[in-house]
């Protein structure tokens, strides 16, 4: 008997107990759907996480804080620094090749009053670079210019949540009003910015960006000279020219902070460690994931295994026989092992259509965010044909070792 008759004979048992076969697809079905449907959490979670960090700039940003003044022992020159300043801001503006934005921000929560509206609101002091940096464009009108930083203009880009409020249905640009007691001309709107994260306990329908919506953006220096005490930063964000250059800009940014300090009081965080930071945050629910997606294939292993062996008990006088006729232990080991992957291919065929169906209803009466590649599949099914060839070799190996005489003499 060469190979491709010891596969067929191991296919055409198996289609001659369909009983048998089903009930050992089942652990692979379920095992396999799980696999699918964890990868495709995965997938969609890694996805909603980058689309979040590109709405906050994609992974060319990386963010400067000041480290914190609250400790008890800290050293004379850490006392005696300014911390981030917006003179730290353009010296890497003018001092780091690689830097492409340089985004400082001072905030501040002013009074504003237009007609008989009077209203506390959100206003950041910043550069042209913001809607760049925040990945944040203009909807009508203009934004902060160098000129306006250079000529402490008192104008204001407003963001789109207030406008309805402030001016009703009235064209805002053009409009002057008064914050702090001091005119502003309204030079622009920005666009609506929105971000609703899915599967996040209820927050699907909170936009997690409107923050945005809610500040108006006045130029930094007229920000430091009416409404703040010298220069200090509340923010600063600084863009690569490319991803690749993220590391430099880092290294380069640092040299200068460190310099202009003489002490290390600030720290520099890209995208990429924050989404790094998120993904070992995750991996607890992965690996809860993954551990019951593997239980469920390992227990359809442990069901082919047993029901191959209690097989190969009924079938001890039908391997005999054909041992006496030529067959080697090589031809019945094939035909068991083809068994194996009979099943577990077929169940993992299933697998598939069930972890789809799995993964839309996840994805629509959960609100999960899933993401289905080309590779889940075939991830997928890859692995119940591994789980086949695993628990599907004992048994082949056993039946293929049988003695042919001992064979026919039992009853």
């Amino acid at each position: 008997m060469n190979l491709l008759e010891s596969m067929t004979a191991g296919a055409a048992d198996m289609a001659s107990h369909r009983g048998r076969a089903i009930i050992t697809m089942i652990g692979i079905v379920l095992g396999v759907a799980s696999v699918v449907t964890v990868l495709a959490l995965m997938g969609g979670g890694q996805k909603q996480t980058e689309a979040f960090f590109d709405e906050m700039g994609g992974l060319r940003e990386l963010r400067i804080t000041n480290t914190r003044t609250d400790r008890v022992f800290m050293t004379a020159a850490e006392r005696a620094s300014e911390r981030l300043t917006y003179r730290d801001a353009q010296a890497i503006r003018n001092e780091c090749p690689s830097v492409a934005t340089v985004d400082p921000e001072i905030v501040r929560f002013l009074t504003v009053t237009y007609g008989d509206k009077t209203y506390g609101m959100k206003f950041l002091g910043t550069t042209r670079d913001y809607p760049f940096a925040d990945d944040m464009p203009v909807a009508r009108g203009r934004f902060i210019t160098d000129k306006d930083c250079e000529n402490y203009a008192n104008v204001v880009m407003m963001g789109p949540t207030y406008q309805e409020d402030l001016f009703g249905g009235e064209e805002a640009i053009g409009k002057t009003i008064v914050v702090e007691g001091i005119p502003f001309e309204v030079v622009g709107l920005m666009t609506k910015k929105e971000f609703y994260f899915r599967g996040g306990g209820g927050q699907s329908d909170r936009n997690v960006l409107e923050w945005f919506n809610r500040s108006h953006y006045i130029p930094i220096t007229t920000m430091v000279k009416r409404f703040t005490v010298g220069d200090r930063l509340d923010g600063l964000e600084i863009a690569a020219k490319s991803v690749d250059l993220v590391p430099k800009l880092k290294e380069e940014a640092r040299t200068v902070l460190l310099r202009r300090h003489g002490v290390l009081d600030f720290t520099i965080e890209s995208k990429s460690e924050e989404i790094q930071q998120q993904a070992q945050q995750e991996a607890f629910f992965n690996i809860i994931f993954w551990a019951t997606a593997f239980v469920s294939l390992f227990v359809g292993g442990v069901v082919i295994a047993n029901i191959l062996l209690a097989s190969i008990t009924e079938r001890i006088r039908e391997i005999g026989v054909r041992k006496a006729i030529g067959a080697s232990g090589r031809d019945v080991f094939v035909q068991f092992l083809v068994e194996a992957l009979v099943v577990t291919s077929a169940g993992g065929a299933l697998g598939l259509a069930v972890g789809f169906g799995m993964t839309a209803a996840v994805d629509r009466f959960l609100e999960m965010p899933t993401a289905m590649t080309p590779s889940i599949p075939v991830i997928a099914f890859a692995t119940s044909v591994a789980v086949g060839i695993v628990f599907g070799l004992f048994p082949a190996v056993r039946a293929a070792r049988l003695d042919p005489v001992e064979a026919l003499r039992y009853e």
